[in-house]
């Protein structure tokens, strides 16, 4: 099967991790901070999102130390409770991982169909749908020092661009924090209410962690993490605020699927309006090839312990990626991602994927405290300080924050409600049930045919011999 190439270094796992959080769907997520914020306060929701995302990173930051493999927190979960919850919580991951391509799938195409016209308006946006995925899907494929080297350069030029662009907005509009300050908007239930939306702009910074077998040092994973989480933070609190500066009232209100599109436009015109659609170009790209990236590990990992079909573990004999799995979540993304422009439900995708993070947070810090428990003794290369105090701060402000979720009522810019978000409880729900009768009933299958194909070979090895002699 061959093995993976230990090639990337700490500049890819910071542009890995950011880039799988920066995305075209991060402009309206931050745009809807904006507004339930005063939007000139806006950059306080969006850094204490971060902090507590950074809080998060520490306990994956630890864990990693300790297991540093492609099989990232399904083998957290596996060592800290058992076999099969690792599996149905890995699963789930997985399947959401790359659900989060439909909505933003969804949302380029809407801004390159709306620009380039091609056939009717459904067919153009599966057309830049399609040609998005086989992109990056042939990017992955050739090797992973090219999808490091890729990552590198359109992660950074996208960071360098949004604060530039946000200097420039606060340059050249009126900008005042006093008078946000006093509006009735600046409360701490929408501070923290804010900060729950807020939480999906980092979402996916921690899938870099099943890049541990490919990293020069695994030690680096931790660190790309948390200079990720600083990095996204300041760029973030920047350009949201400065985007909600630069659009009007009247264009807020009209509750655009493209709030950057429109935001560059008033900045630059038609100039600003191309730029900012390579922008979105851009921020899908490197949200796609990330996630491509890592959750392709992943399942290489689990192709790996049989957990999924074995074929999955194969490597390619030139580039050694793992091009079955690569090619299988290339076809579950379009799949996905045709299923979205049918029912036009991004906004679903996008707090389903914030909640499965807030959950995952959860379990990873839990996962923390039982090992420590359970391994006191174990070699750790990095343990989060002041003993159980922020493991068990994540799980309770991640706790919190996935029930707030569930139980608030998603509007639109005017506040016309469009959903009450217990569905997407529900939905979790049923995807849970999937990979909880795939964990029960099918992966037991697997393990059967891998353990008698094994017992096969050592039978035949005797006789071959025998033979020969």
């Amino acid at each position: 099967m061959g093995e993976l190439k230990k090639v990337l270094k700490l500049r890819t796992i910071i542009s890995t991790s950011a880039g799988m959080a920066i995305a075209t769907s991060c402009y309206l997520a931050g745009i809807q901070v904006a507004t339930i914020m005063v939007g000139e306060l806006a950059w306080i929701s969006i850094l204490l999102a971060g902090l507590l995302c950074l809080l998060s990173s520490m306990c994956f930051s630890e864990l990693t130390s300790l297991y540093p493999t492609a099989a990232g927190i399904k083998l957290y979960i596996q060592h800290a409770f058992n076999e099969r919850t690792s599996i149905i919580i890995g699963m789930f991951y997985v399947v959401l991982g790359i659900a989060m391509v439909g909505a933003e799938s969804y949302l380029l195409s809407s801004v390159l169909s709306g620009t380039f016209t091609i056939f009717d308006p459904f067919y153009d946006r599966l057309f830049w749908m399609l040609l998005f995925i086989l992109l990056v899907v042939c990017i992955n494929l050739r090797g992973v020092f090219i999808t490091g080297v890729v990552q590198d350069i359109l992660t950074y030029a996208m960071v360098a661009f949004m604060l530039a662009v946000s200097a420039y907005t606060f340059a050249t509009h009126d900008f005042s924090i006093g008078m946000a300050v006093t509006s009735a908007k600046f409360t701490a239930g929408n501070v923290v209410q804010a900060a729950a939306v807020g939480v999906f702009l980092y979402v996916g910074y921690e899938w870099v962690a099943p890049l541990a077998e490919e990293t020069t040092d695994y030690r680096l994973i931790g660190r790309g993490m948390m200079w990720a989480i600083g990095l996204l933070s300041v760029t973030y609190a920047l350009f949201v605020t400065a985007m909600y500066t630069g659009l009007t009232q009247e264009q807020l209100a009209g509750g655009t699927p493209i709030p950057h599109i429109v935001f560059g436009n008033n900045l630059f015109g038609t100039a600003g309006t191309v730029t900012f659609i390579s922008m979105s170009i851009l921020a899908s790209v490197t949200s796609f090839n990330s996630g491509l990236l890592n959750t392709s590990r992943f399942s290489y990992a689990m192709g790996r312990d049989n957990v999924l079909p074995r074929i999955f573990s194969r490597l390619h004999p030139k580039y050694a990626t793992p091009w079955v799995a690569i090619l299988f979540l290339g076809a579950l993304a379009v799949a996905i991602s045709l299923a979205t422009l049918l029912t036009g439900k991004y906004l679903f995708l996008i707090l389903m994927a914030a909640a499965l993070e807030c959950f995952i947070y959860v379990v990873v810090a839990v996962c923390v405290i039982r090992l420590r428990k359970k391994q006191p003794d174990t070699e750790r290369a990095y343990k989060i300080p002041l003993g159980y105090t922020v493991p068990v701060l994540v799980i309770v402000v991640f706790t919190g924050l996935m029930i707030g979720i569930f139980t608030d009522v998603s509007r639109d810019y005017a506040g016309r409600e469009l959903f009450k978000n217990y569905w997407v409880a529900v939905v979790m729900g049923g995807f849970m049930l999937v990979t909880a009768f795939y964990a029960l009933v099918v992966v037991p299958f697997l393990k059967n045919k891998a353990e008698e194909r094994s017992k096969a070979r050592v039978r035949r090895r005797p006789g071959r011999a025998g033979a020969e002699g």
